[in-house]
């Protein structure tokens, strides 16, 4: 809208108001001096490589005079035609020509020294760099380079990712054959030195196996332990953090003075008297954690199909009181997310740990009934948990039976996890087929 005067007004800006002025380029040191070199001596060279990586080899540089007049001349831009050219690279030759919309163009290097405050302008040769795979040579052809290991080649190079794949299976079972009648051509060994780099380079069968576990939810195994108690050790199951904060001195004490106990879990009903009565701290504190848990596991709320929430602090310190709160705390965060709330994953992980901690305590054959009554799942749940760590589920032998004193009407609804080494983790499930 204009102005009463009819002048119209700017438009303002969003941002702030650059300024008009313009900057002094070296005005601390003065003018800068320029200087056109277009003497006889050699001139630099632009190469631009449109769609192209350029390899680190050497090109030979060839000079043509653009008419007859020019022959004796030393070469320049403009008077000359300037071309680069290599075939070092094992399959494809590289050639670097003056490009057609160069003719109405000339192209210029300017290097500025601060020093002498001067800037050097030279006329420059521009270029643009092309590929193109190499011819096969007589000698080739007379060696039996067929027309069809000439496309396999150019697919080897320039294929994609599915088609270099088909062409290295092609390759290794010719290899194979040839192997078989005690001949290897110079391409056999070119593309079984490849495949023995590529192995190599390739991660360990330990290492993908240690990669695949680290995604589950379970405890992280020591996949190189020579024994059974060395696959989970008490640090991986309890961190020493809240190691220290586990209560058991009044367990040890009321054990050994047979004094009656009360608990609200099987599993640690069935086994405190007889750990605590023994010398074994590191077992006790575990049975003490593992109880800790199972509090924590009742005390938690239905969430619907996310699975389960934690209660809110003082509802969860009143359900917990017996516990130390710093201790409940950090199991808190330690087995749900930072919403306070274990979907799957987080349940799988807190019941994966606790099957673990059954397995430490009972001398890594473990009776899984009590773990599964506390837990109020089936045989099928309970077992995938511990085939998850490793072990393998099955029923109870005739001397397990008689040692835990469980009765053959009842031994045959029972499971024992046992760990033992080579360790048997569950395969990974094949995708469903189109």
């Amino acid at each position: 809208m204009a102005e009463k005067d009819g002048k119209k007004r700017k438009r303002q800006s969003n941002g702030a108001e650059s300024s008009s002025k313009k900057v002094a380029f070296g005005g601390e040191k003065g003018n800068i001096k320029v200087n056109y070199h277009d003497g006889n001596g050699l001139h630099p060279a632009l190469v631009s490589a449109p769609g192209l990586t350029p390899p680190s080899i050497a090109f030979n540089p060839y000079a043509k005079p653009t008419s007859g007049k020019k022959s004796d001349a030393p070469p320049k831009p403009k008077t000359h035609d300037f071309l680069l050219q290599s075939s070092q690279h094992p399959r494809l030759d590289y050639t670097a020509t003056p490009s057609s919309l160069d003719q109405h163009q000339s192209h210029y290097i300017a290097v500025y020294d601060p020093a002498t405050n001067q800037l050097q302008i030279t006329p420059a040769h521009h270029v643009s760099l092309r590929s193109i795979p190499r011819k096969i040579s007589d000698e080739s052809k007379a060696k039996g380079h067929s027309l069809a290991q000439q496309r396999e080649a150019l697919g080897q190079e320039f294929g994609t990712k599915k088609a270099k794949k088909v062409i290295a299976s092609r390759t290794e079972n010719a290899i194979t054959k040839g192997n078989q009648s005690g001949a290897q051509s110079g391409a056999q060994n070119a593309v079984l030195e490849n495949m023995a780099d590529a192995e190599a380079e390739a991660p360990g069968k330990e290492q993908v196996e240690q990669d695949q576990l680290a995604s589950k939810p379970i405890p992280r195994p020591n996949l190189s332990a020579e024994s059974v108690e060395q696959v989970y050790t008490f640090n991986t199951l309890i961190p020493q953090g809240e190691a220290r904060l586990v209560p058991v001195k009044d367990w040890q004490e009321r054990a050994r003075a047979d004094q009656e106990m009360t608990f609200s879990h099987r599993f640690p009903a069935h086994r405190v008297a007889a750990i605590g009565k023994s010398d074994d701290m590191l077992k006790l504190k575990a049975l003490s954690y593992l109880n800790l848990l199972l509090d924590f596991h009742d005390a938690l709320q239905n969430a619907g199909r996310s699975g389960k929430k934690v209660p809110k602090k003082e509802i969860l310190s009143k359900k917990m009181d017996n516990w130390p709160e710093t201790l409940v705390d950090l199991v808190r965060r330690r087995f749900s997310n930072p919403q306070n709330e274990l979907p799957k994953w987080h349940q799988d992980n807190l019941y994966t740990h606790m099957a673990a901690l059954t397995l430490y305590i009972d001398g890594w054959t473990t009776n899984t009934t009590d773990l599964k009554e506390d837990l109020r799942i089936d045989n099928r749940q309970i077992t995938q948990y511990f085939n998850e760590l490793g072990c393998r589920v099955g029923a109870l032998t005739e001397k397990e039976r008689e040692r835990l004193g469980v009765p053959k009407a009842v031994a045959g609804s029972m499971r024992m996890a046992r760990l033992k080494l080579p360790l048997d983790f569950p395969k990974p499930r094949a995708g469903r087929r189109r």
